[in-house]
């Protein structure tokens, strides 16, 4: 099949009707005279802020009727009815985002735009752009119907006009339309259909149809199963970034799907994925929790599994039950006591049982329950001395006991032993040890100040989806000062947005609240 983009390009001029009263005619024409008369007439209406006026005026100066022609003017004229919401203007507006003239190309304004218009009336679009688009190489008003088709603008949401329109610009070598009429098919139904599709947009440069022909080629969907060459076309997708590929592939090792089990090359893509992945987040629960390609860790596996506990809440019931009262129950009661109860006697005796079990995180929270301040029977000397012992298989024991030595409680002050212990818990993926480290960093604070090295921790911790709201602020700074340094910079106006919404993690809270005995 070629594959060839086409644009082609039409004129669609909407002009509402205007009258001027000044007409000198001589032989049947009009003269120069009156045509000026017409033109000031118009203009004055126009500047006056006549909607209608501003429109014919744009269609004028566009057309080069009785002025010369001049696009940017036209533009601006149609700029200023639009705004007064003439549905015609935003129309013309629509045409020159379309055709780049009076204002920079842009498909993606064009079709907004042609959309705003249609929904404010002007439906001559739809039947003008619906017989252009009968042209199968009129790629842009294919698209147009397509989009209007499928988001029921203007027209009744229709699944065949759909299939129907998204063909003629796939078949034109639109790349876009290529995957998006695979997806169309596989969400049909009709996996051949889909496959051969997926198979034409990944050869054009598609990552997402990549991944979506090694997927189906793994699970023998529209085509004969292969699964080595399937896992091969997602090891490609999860190279350029394609998050679905790289859980897919997480998923693969963790179960051995067509390769040998390997819990490590698991853990590593799961990590990769987990920040925007459900499914991921629960798998690499699954594996601190049993020290699958990890040291056992019950911190993080309750950190992950609580991501993932409302899109998962049959399985983690399940694995509740499964654990019959055991040391993770444990762990998990301990929390709920001593985060939401705050009984603290009832959540050290649960962490005895977890330590019974010879988890390091029972001792970790049984001195956090004796550091306490609010515990009557607080002893922080005690408490330094389990965190101690848990250093060397928990790594927010770190995290904790470098706060007892930054304070000097229940140990002598030493700043320099409490900043070590706290990179060494941000180097083992405790992201409030990251945000606290890359905050210092920020501000010059016990550490040489060095936004890069504050930005590296804080992508980090927001990767484990534990960035503070503090810690976003901070890194919304980095990002508006553009340090080349940081993934993504030149999306930095969106990354600030995001991170300016950011709020505090709750989700092992509303799990913990959740827990019955």
């Amino acid at each position: 099949m070629r594959t060839r983009n086409f644009i082609i390009l039409t004129t669609i001029l909407f002009v509402l009707p205007f009258t001027a009263c000044a007409q000198k005619k001589q032989g049947g024409k009009t003269t120069v005279a009156a045509k000026k008369d017409t033109l000031t007439i118009l203009t004055e209406k126009a500047e006056a802020g006549d909607a209608a006026a501003q429109n014919t005026l744009g269609t004028w100066y566009y057309q080069g009727k009785n002025v010369d022609k001049n696009y940017e003017t036209a533009f601006a004229w149609w700029k200023k009815s639009a705004d007064q919401g003439n549905a015609y203007a935003i129309g013309n507006l629509a045409m020159c985002y379309q055709l780049g003239n009076g204002t920079k190309k842009d498909s993606v304004m064009a079709v907004g735009l042609y959309k705003s218009a249609i929904k404010k009336g002007n439906t001559e679009l739809i039947k003008q752009h619906e017989k252009l688009a009968e042209k199968k190489e009129n790629t842009f008003s294919n698209m147009l119907m397509y989009d209007l088709y499928n988001t029921g603008t203007g027209v009744k949401h229709d699944a065949a006009k759909v299939a129907f329109y998204l063909e003629h610009t796939a078949e034109m070598g639109n790349t876009e339309q290529q995957y998006r009429l695979a997806l169309h098919y596989l969400n049909s139904n009709q996996a051949d259909k889909a496959a051969e599709w997926f198979n034409v947009a990944a050869q054009n440069g598609s990552v997402g149809a990549t991944y979506y022909s090694g997927y189906l080629l793994h699970q023998g969907m529209g085509v004969a199963q292969d699964k080595e060459k399937g896992i091969a076309l997602m090891k490609k997708a999860d190279e350029s970034g394609f998050i679905a590929a790289t859980s897919q592939l997480g998923r693969i090792f963790y179960e051995g799907d067509g390769v040998d089990v390997d819990y490590t090359q698991a853990v590593k893509y799961l990590k990769k994925s987990a920040a925007q992945n459900g499914n991921s987040q629960w798998l690499l629960g699954l594996c601190y929790l049993r020290g699958n390609g990890v040291a056992q860790d019950y911190y993080k596996a309750a950190q992950w599994l609580a991501e993932s506990a409302l899109s998962h809440e049959k399985e983690f019931n399940e694995l509740l039950k499964e654990d019959n009262e055991g040391a993770f129950s444990q762990y998990l009661m301990g929390l709920k006591h001593y985060y939401v109860n705050k009984d603290y006697e009832a959540a050290i005796e649960c962490f005895k049982k977890v330590e019974k079990a010879k988890v390091a995180e029972g001792k970790t929270m049984q001195a956090i329950c004796l550091a306490n301040d609010n515990y009557t029977k607080n002893n922080a000397k005690k408490a330094a001395k389990l965190l101690e012992k848990a250093s060397a298989a928990s790594a927010v024991a770190n995290y904790y006991l470098s706060t007892l030595y930054e304070n000097g409680k229940g140990v002598k002050k030493d700043e320099a032993k409490a900043l070590e212990l706290l990179q060494k818990a941000a180097d083992d993926d405790i992201a409030y040890a990251q945000c606290k480290l890359g905050d210092m960093y920020m501000m010059g604070r016990g550490v040489p100040k060095d936004l890069v090295k504050a930005a590296t921790l804080y992508l980090q911790a927001e990767s484990l989806r534990h960035l503070t709201p503090e810690s976003a602020k901070n890194l919304a700074q980095c990002y508006t000062k553009k340090i080349s340094s940081i993934p993504d910079v030149d999306q930095a106006d969106k990354r600030i947005k995001q991170l300016q919404g950011i709020k505090d993690n709750d989700r092992l809270l509303t799990l913990l609240n959740k827990l019955s005995k």
